[in-house]
């Protein structure tokens, strides 16, 4: 009788837990919100920009559930091509006294970029963009690339992607937007000044949201309520 009390009670945490943090289908995401949590800016002086924009696969989902003109099998395979990694879309320039920006090369962010990933269990792994991709991948990227470029407007133009690996040894996915963690890029200007920026995981665009007693929405990384003090 003991054992089946205590197997219920995991049961309804477990139920509870779930529909506290109950995640969205790909067609429910805003592409918006998830895009806005996803891009970082460095912490760099006026005449300097670099902004990050990390692209999970739940992007592209969210993308891809929402077009009607391209075939659940094609939808499928674009999807497969991208499995095991994620995008990274790097703008860095020095800005001038007159507000001209001089954009940095794919290969002048990517010599001194650093970037590294630190999960929920405090243990952090170093990062680098991947130097040879398979072929399928490469048309996948090609495709999209013009798409997200044309999003950022002139930015966009000038904006590298680099493809990060998601696996670490028995990790299947590291960069896990769904799981606490934190994402850290550094980089370096062109007289070696260091800038950095990060990116807080769990985001809160995959997730429905939670509400407080007083009926506001609750960030899904929130313990607390911080209105009422009481516990999510």
């Amino acid at each position: 009788m003991k054992k089946l009390l205590v197997a219920t009670m995991i049961v309804l945490v477990a139920a509870t837990s779930s529909l506290a943090a109950e995640r969205r289908p790909a067609g429910k995401i805003d592409t918006n919100e998830l895009t806005s949590e996803t891009q970082v800016m460095a912490n760099s002086s006026d005449n300097h920009l670099a902004m990050a924009w990390w692209i999970p696969n739940e992007f592209w989902e969210a993308v891809l559930s929402r077009d009607g003109s391209t075939s659940e099998a094609d939808k499928r395979s674009l999807l497969d091509a991208m499995a095991g990694i994620s995008l990274l879309a790097v703008v860095q320039a020095d800005i001038t006294p007159f507000g001209a920006f001089k954009f940095y090369s794919m290969e002048e962010v990517e010599k001194k970029i650093a970037i590294s990933f630190t999960a929920a269990d405090g243990k952090s792994y170093s990062m680098a963009p991947m130097k040879t991709i398979h072929p399928d991948l490469e048309i996948v990227l090609g495709l999209f690339k013009p798409v997200l470029g044309a999003a950022m407007g002139n930015l966009g133009n000038n904006m590298h992607f680099y493809v990060l690996e998601d696996r670490a040894g028995s990790v299947q996915r590291l960069l896990d937007p769904y799981k606490e963690g934190k994402l850290s890029l550094q980089f370096a200007q062109r007289d070696d000044t260091r800038v950095s920026a990060a990116m807080e995981f769990p985001l809160n665009a995959l997730f429905f949201p939670r509400k407080c007693p007083n009926g506001k929405d609750a960030h899904i990384s929130w313990k607390y309520c911080p209105w009422t003090g009481q516990r999510l």
